[in-house]
């Protein structure tokens, strides 16, 4: 089943897909609301559906007007999991010893179709695809084995990352007297000689939060639909050319490892959002893949994950 959310005369209203154009109202009060009930939110999609079928229930058409907004807009927690791809971390001085994690906020959350705005200071801007799990209940302390229990679906999200702001005014390095060190602060990486003695500190929430930096969508697919979300494919297009296609195989920590790792820190809750590592592996016309694709180059960018669908967002590139 997949299910999403659009306004519809003004109203976040909650949808259930009959085919590629066509769409049925879910009596809820919203996504969260059908997660939360569990089985009876799904009934009560499955019977929209049916009767829609049957010509018992007004059919929403699918068209370039739709108002579509993502598909929790209330999700209270949206975690992306950094540099989970075996492309990116074969280059780190030492391997992650965990997954390691960023936030965004509900604020940058929008929809299919909607324009994601760079500002003149994010400088360097670039797209990452990945797909996103969706909690179907309050997860804390919950091992791997049985961390997949207390999904409900996926959907896909294009994670915006402005590397231009990241590495100027959000990163700073401080030269501290070794009176105030400590072992820990350079077992990540390389000491360049008794005189380094550089901190590096880099805050992402400009980079990483910002306004229409969480693009997500269009649809939240039930986790009954997707076999193995370990093995999917994932694909990155700006203006119809695909610059990435790459594979959730490629993760350096597996979608259970990572949602495992997230609930010890974070109490997940009902409609929480947690992507789990971006696409990376170039093609022949971009052979840098995500990392060289500028977003303010181009005027649209997609993201299509296998079995998940095809989001689409407008660049708005502020002068």
């Amino acid at each position: 089943m997949k299910l999403g959310t659009i306004r519809l005369q003004g109203k976040p209203t909650v949808i259930a897909r009959l085919d590629d154009n066509t769409a049925v109202a879910v009596p809820v009060h919203d996504m969260e609301d059908l997660i939360t009930a569990g089985n009876a939110g799904l009934d009560k999609a499955a019977t929209a559906i049916a009767a829609a079928r049957e010509g018992k229930a007004a059919t929403i058409t699918l068209d370039a007007a739709t108002d579509w907004m993502a598909p929790n807009p209330k999700a209270s927690k949206i975690l992306g999991c950094a540099v989970n791809n075996n492309n990116l971390n074969k280059n780190a001085f030492k391997p992650m010893k965990s997954p390691m994690f960023f936030t965004k906020a509900r604020s940058a959350l929008t929809g299919h179709n909607k324009p994601i705005v760079i500002l003149p200071r994010h400088g360097r801007s670039i797209p990452e695809p990945e797909p996103v799990v969706v909690f179907s209940k309050l997860a804390k302390d919950v091992p791997e084995d049985r961390i997949m229990d207390h999904v409900f679906g996926y959907t896909l999200t294009n994670d915006i990352t402005a590397s231009g702001i990241k590495f100027s005014e959000d990163s700073i390095a401080l030269n501290m007297d070794p009176k105030f060190t400590a072992p820990h602060h350079f077992a990540w990486r390389e000491k360049f000689g008794a005189e380094d003695n550089y901190l590096y500190f880099v805050y992402h929430s400009r980079s990483k939060a910002a306004d229409t930096f969480a693009a997500m969508g269009p649809w939240l697919t039930t986790k009954d639909e997707i076999a193995n979300p370990n093995n999917l494919m994932m694909r990155g297009y700006v203006d119809g050319e695909m610059y990435c296609e790459d594979s959730t195989a490629n993760y350096h920590f597996s979608v259970e490892r990572v949602l495992a790792e997230a609930n010890i820190w974070f109490t997940m809750e009902p409609g929480d959002c947690v992507h789990c590592g971006t696409a990376s592996k170039g093609t022949e016309k971009f052979p840098k893949g995500n990392i060289g694709t500028f977003l303010a180059d181009y005027k649209n960018t997609e993201v299509e994950v296998e079995g998940l669908g095809r989001l689409f967002n407008t660049i708005d590139n502020r002068k």
